[in-house]
C-alpha cells in the first residue's frame, strides 16, 4: 500500500514537472550591491593599487582612498611645501597619518566637482620583495565649485616615491609616500593635503 502511494505521488511530481516546468529553479546569482559602481580592484601588484588610487579619487570615495594606504601609512612632505607653509608646516604636515590622508582627501572631494590623476612611472618595482618602492611622476588636476579656488581649475604636479608593502593576503599598499617638487614653482598634492587637514 505504502509502495503504491510513493508511486503515485512520483508520478504526480513527474506530471506537474513536465507541465509547469522545473519544480527546482535555480537561484539567480546576486549582483553587485544596489548603486555600487566602485572601481575597486584586488591589489595584488602595486600597479593595481595605483589604479584604485587613482579611480577613487576621480569616484570621490573616501573609503576606497583609505584602502590604498597602510595603517602605518606616513606621508613626507616636499621640504619647500613644508618652508612655504612657514609658521603652520608643523600644523599642515607633522605626523601625518592614514587617518590625515582620508580626512584630507574627503574634505577636497566635498570641494570638488571633479578631479584627475595621471601617474608616469619613473622608476618600477621589484614585486618579488615584500617591500617595494615605485616612482611615479604625477598630475593631480581639480576642477573646484568651493573652497579657495572656486569655479577654478587648478593642476598640481610633483614626484612621488610610494613605498609599498604586501600583506599575508597578498595585497599591496602604501606604507609611505615621500613628495617631491619637480619644478621649482610647482604646487604639489603635498600642497593641497596640507590645505585639506584639518
Amino acid at each position: 500500500m505504502r509502495a503504491r502511494r510513493t508511486t503515485w505521488l512520483l508520478a504526480a511530481l513527474v506530471i506537474g514537472a513536465a507541465a509547469g516546468g522545473c519544480i527546482f529553479t535555480p537561484r539567480e546569482p546576486d549582483g553587485p550591491p544596489s548603486g555600487d559602481t566602485t572601481n575597486w580592484e584586488t591589489p595584488i601588484t602595486t600597479l593595481i593599487v595605483l589604479q584604485n588610487l587613482r579611480a577613487a579619487m576621480a569616484d570621490e570615495n573616501p573609503t576606497n582612498y583609505r584602502e590604498c594606504f597602510t595603517e602605518d601609512y606616513a606621508f613626507h612632505v616636499d621640504p619647500q611645501d613644508s618652508l612655504d607653509a612657514g609658521q603652520e608646516a608643523e600644523d599642515r604636515y607633522a605626523d601625518w597619518t592614514r587617518d590625515d590622508e582620508e580626512h584630507a582627501a574627503s574634505r577636497i572631494f566635498g570641494d570638488a566637482a571633479e578631479i584627475t590623476v595621471t601617474f608616469s612611472t619613473v622608476i618600477q618595482p621589484d614585486e618579488t620583495q615584500p617591500e617595494t618602492c615605485r616612482q611615479e611622476d604625477y598630475t593631480l588636476t581639480v576642477a573646484w565649485e568651493s573652497g579657495g579656488h572656486i569655479n577654478e581649475e587648478v593642476t598640481y604636479r610633483g614626484r612621488a616615491s610610494l613605498w609599498m608593502r604586501k600583506n599575508d593576503s597578498g595585497r599591496w599598499a602604501i606604507f609611505r609616500w615621500v613628495d617631491r617638487r619637480t619644478v621649482v614653482t610647482n604646487s604639489t598634492w603635498g600642497t593641497v593635503r596640507g590645505d585639506y587637514r584639518f
